[in-house]
């Protein structure tokens, strides 16, 4: 049976991470979605690729609506942004293919040699401070995902002088978020020798939505180890500057499970008696979880009005989504529904389809 999405292009451009990493597995013979770190790339992928960014899944989604018989599940997947996609496995072999063919054509694109050079410089003599910081006087001048993963990369050990460091940091910060991608890879499989703080800080300082949580899980993942308790304690100091809404409610959850270690929790009920997590003044959330509320809000109402139009209900899926442009006039859920609204697109048939995705 063919791929709806066969030959969808998820517009990925050629110095992105994970074209980087899917180069190295294929030259080591490991592209095969039984190999556990491929695997473990594509549902990362389709995760910054798809899953967090609401204009994909709209190009997704009216892709599959054009179709004569759209995969009903599939649909309800992409259109529902709490949904995950990378067990669906028409996403998966769409975005695997995809990938294949978007390294082949990379191939012929030269890189940056500016950017390799300071980064083989930087690499290479850390200890050379002159050369050090030309090579980053260089990186940070060339805004791209590879001069920010390589700037990321040397604040995550402690390889430059503290001055250094900071002025690197301060280059990668500036550039956030090219390196998000690269850190939260890297950050995934807690194989690290030794914490990156600089790479938690930056997700406190730059705002990043799910800050607390990685914090929270790399205390988890290094607890029961005494040589990173003293670490630990360190990163814990950076919730004191979270502005995450939730912050002292996901410690608390935390702190309470069952199935928290003993060592777990006297980290954070350390944490707890010597810090106060911070009381902001705003009436509502900060930035971004206020978007982010707003951005799920909008997803609701609009999955009932797609409900509406799917069942041959028109003109009240039309209303609702009157109703939604006027709170969100640029949700593009909305945009691309209210054309076929006014279109003569038939609903999707309600055939179940073979599909299967993780509910």
């Amino acid at each position: 049976m063919k791929n709806p999405l066969e030959n969808f292009d998820y517009r990925i451009p050629c110095d992105d991470f994970f074209l980087y990493e899917l180069g190295r597995l294929v030259e080591e013979d490991r592209a095969s979605l039984d190999d556990e770190e491929f695997r473990r790339l594509i549902d990362a992928g389709i995760h910054e690729h798809v899953e967090r960014r609401l204009e994909m899944r709209t190009e997704i989604a009216a892709h599959l609506r054009k179709l004569r018989s759209a995969p009903v599940r599939v649909l309800r997947f992409v259109e529902d942004i709490e949904a995950p996609l990378h067990d669906v496995p028409t996403i998966i072999q769409s975005y695997v293919a995809y990938l294949i063919r978007r390294l082949e054509q990379c191939v012929d694109e030269k890189p940056d040699e500016k950017v390799e050079a300071a980064a083989d410089l930087l690499l290479e003599s850390p200890e050379d401070r002159s050369a050090a910081e030309a090579a980053m006087e260089t990186l940070g001048s060339i805004r791209s995902a590879a001069s920010a993963r390589v700037l990321a990369y040397v604040i995550s050990e402690p390889v430059l002088e503290e001055d250094l460091e900071m002025k690197a940091y301060t280059l990668v910060r500036a550039m956030w978020p090219l390196a998000r991608p690269y850190i939260f890879y890297s950050l995934k499989p807690h194989a690290h020798e030794d914490i990156p703080f600089r790479w938690f800080q930056l997700l406190i300082e730059c705002g990043e939505a799910s800050a607390v949580d990685r914090i929270l899980e790399e205390v988890l993942a290094h607890a029961n180890h005494p040589d990173y308790r003293e670490d630990l304690l360190v990163l814990m100091e950076l919730l004191g500057q979270a502005r995450d809404p939730e912050t002292e409610r996901k410690i608390l959850q935390m702190l309470n499970s069952d199935e928290t270690p003993h060592t777990v929790r006297e980290i954070l009920d350390g944490f707890l008696k010597r810090s106060k997590t911070p009381k902001h003044k705003e009436t509502g959330s900060p930035e971004p979880w206020a978007s982010l509320e707003r951005l799920y809000a909008a997803n609701k109402k609009y999955l009932e009005a797609a409900k509406l139009f799917d069942t041959g209900q028109k003109a009240a899926a039309n209303r609702k989504l009157d109703e939604l442009l006027r709170e969100q006039p640029d949700y593009p859920f909305v945009l691309m529904l209210k054309q076929y609204c006014r279109g003569g697109l038939r609903p999707p048939p309600t055939s179940k389809p073979r599909d299967r995705g993780r509910s």
